[in-house]
């Protein structure tokens, strides 16, 4: 098993996708800050405090806002590419004569994937980390850097891996379901996009809070899932009730993840590959 592992492994860093979607992320990160920093350098009533006006005080809690759905949904799309690819090209049933036990391959492929995809992100929010701090550093102030601060950036350094890694898996088990990791890719994004983010959200607020994305952004920020109240308004709009909290999201995120997984090896364990 360490052998296919290890195999598995050096597939996944060997794509190109692996590669390149990182990369750009990496370089919009450092294009957004070289720009914040052109924009606070001329206006020094805008010099940030990296604790409370970045993190979000102590509890670090603000930190990965903008990219705790952004990297998910590339890990997702990391994990589809990497089936998909494999099942286009032909590469399954080469890899089926090495190792024909379907869900022994299938076990490593997943395994493989969520750990070096996870591990990928946690080294993209390390990246983001060290621009903002460097930004602050540079134009405003770092003060109140603690050890309780660092040790929550990390908590949610892992928080934000295993969200990715889940949604790697996911990528996997929903491209073996649909054999085309085009139309998965394709899919997930409108369904993104449009189904969970705004049809759901908007009309069936009560379903969108048990949604795969929305709780793996909820799991990945450490904030607690709400939705809007309809029966409560205030005047300045509805009011928002807590559903439940960022662990029962990762709990969800697992639930759906695993339901993928289980239904789609059950599936690829049945498929004619030749």
């Amino acid at each position: 098993m360490i052998n296919l592992l290890a195999a598995e492994s050096q597939r996944l860093w060997a794509r190109r996708m692996t590669r390149f979607f990182p990369a750009i992320l990496a370089l919009l990160m450092v294009a957004g800050v070289v720009i914040a920093y052109l924009v606070i350098n001329g206006d020094d009533s805008n010099s940030p405090d990296f604790v409370n006006d970045i993190a979000g005080g102590l509890e670090a809690s603000s930190l990965f806002g903008p990219i705790t759905t952004l990297l998910p949904v590339m890990a997702f799309v990391i994990g589809a590419s990497s089936i998909g690819a494999d099942s286009k090209t032909g590469m399954l049933e080469q890899l089926l004569t090495w190792e024909p036990r379907r869900l022994r391959l299938l076990g490593a492929r997943l395994l493989a994937v969520a750990s070096g995809v996870g591990l990928l992100v946690m080294a993209l929010g390390l990246v983001l980390v060290g621009l903002l701090y460097a930004l602050a550093a540079s134009t405003g102030t770092v003060d109140g850097t603690t050890g309780e601060l660092w040790a929550n950036v990390a908590v949610a350094l892992l928080r934000l891996g295993v969200a990715s890694a889940l949604f790697a898996a996911f990528g996997v088990g929903i491209t073996l379901l649909v054999d085309n990791s085009v139309g998965s890719i394709v899919g997930f994004v409108i369904y993104w996009f449009i189904v969970e983010n705004f049809l759901v959200a908007l009309f069936l607020p009560k379903v969108h809070v048990y949604l795969p994305v929305n709780n793996a952004d909820s799991f990945a920020s450490g904030t607690d899932i709400e939705r809007i109240d309809g029966s409560v308004f205030t005047e300045t709009g509805p009011d928002f009730v807590t559903e439940h909290s960022y662990i029962v999201a990762g709990v969800i995120l697992a639930g759906w993840v695993a339901l993928a997984v289980v239904a789609s090896g059950l599936v690829f364990n049945r498929r004619d590959v030749a």
